[in-house]
């Protein structure tokens, strides 16, 4: 019996595919239908549900951007909508309490499949090209394709992003990702069991939720260099300024009660991490967001360099990589 399977079915009516790496029990749902989400990610030697699924298609149409793993193009907030670029102004769709827009284009719109392998990996590839969907042409005036590489093996998924510029101008780009980790990871576990860490020294200062361009140490209840209680915070804040190990940055969830966690590591390409605890101490994830760009920040007044604005000249590629393991 061949190790890894890729196997094409439907979710509650929506395109998706089952990875499976039947060796080590590890086993994802990504519904390409609908945002490219990875909507499941399971291990079945430990019982671990890493990812928060949604009961219906329902659900995911509803609120694409509340389960799973969110592809954000571009992330978070862009400030009333609009933002200029090299004298082109792109106007996106107001869609946060009538003043900001958020979460970007590609989120809830059909994806496909370029093609699998299952030699090595239980592996999919998928794409969007924005002149298939006016929605994306509407807000961002150029033509290109975003690419997913999704490799499963032993207790990790690799994660590699590409966006390929197949305009005659330059495009500005931004991506970061918003999964929705459960806390605790185990049923019989709970959340003052689990921990939170990721390796930023520094803080943006934030007005509305907007960066104010302002940089600030990581201070007492924001400093998570740490192992920190997630029982113990509410956090809603944009981390920079990462500490590196071989040119990656590792956020980490442990759940002491269950004897597992989570590492979610990321290129140096994404130099901010949003950490979000939810509406309520009694939540029951924590999303740990990684960023090529920091919120707004085409119409903030900082070098690119900063803000990890980029820009993709005609022809030219992205390419971004992360990765989620489990742990024991």
């Amino acid at each position: 019996m061949a190790r890894f399977s890729v196997e094409n079915f439907k979710f509650h009516g929506l395109e998706a595919v089952k990875l499976k790496d039947k060796q080590s029990g590890l086993n994802g749902i990504l519904v390409v239908g609908w945002g490219s989400n990875l909507i499941s990610l399971e291990h079945d030697e430990t019982g671990v549900k890493i990812l928060r699924t949604p009961n219906s298609a329902n659900d995911l149409r509803e609120n694409s951007v509340g389960w799973g793993f969110p592809v954000l193009m571009p992330p978070n907030r862009i400030e009333h909508g609009r933002f200029t670029f090299e004298g082109r102004e792109y106007i996106f769709e107001i869609n946060e309490k009538g003043i900001n827009h958020i979460h970007g284009l590609v989120h809830n719109l059909p994806w496909r499949i370029v093609a699998t392998d299952t030699e090595n990996a239980a592996q999919v590839m998928t794409a969007i090209r924005s002149d298939d969907h006016p929605s994306i042409k509407h807000s961002y005036p150029h033509s290109f394709e975003l690419r997913m590489t999704f490799s499963l093996k032993e207790s990790r998924v690799d994660f590699r992003v590409e966006a390929e510029n197949l305009d005659s101008t330059s495009m500005p780009f931004g991506i970061g990702f918003h999964p929705y980790f459960n806390v605790p990871l185990m049923p019989d576990s709970a959340k003052e069991n689990c921990t939170v860490q990721v390796p930023a020294k520094q803080i943006w200062e934030l007005a509305d939720l907007l960066p104010t361009g302002k940089k600030l140490s990581v201070s007492k209840g924001q400093n998570l260099q740490e192992p920190v209680k997630l029982s113990g915070v509410v956090l809603d804040d944009v981390y920079t300024d990462l500490t590196l190990v071989d040119g990656k940055s590792t956020a980490r969830l442990a759940d002491s009660g269950a004897g597992i966690a989570i590492e979610y590591g990321a290129g140096k390409e994404f130099k901010h991490w949003v950490v979000w605890t939810g509406h309520s101490p009694e939540d029951p994830f924590v999303c740990l967001e990684p960023y090529t760009w920091v919120t707004n920040a085409p119409n903030m007044e900082l070098p690119h360099e900063e803000t990890g604005l980029v820009v993709i000249s005609p022809g030219n590629s992205f390419t971004g990589n992360m990765w989620v393991e489990v742990v024991r």
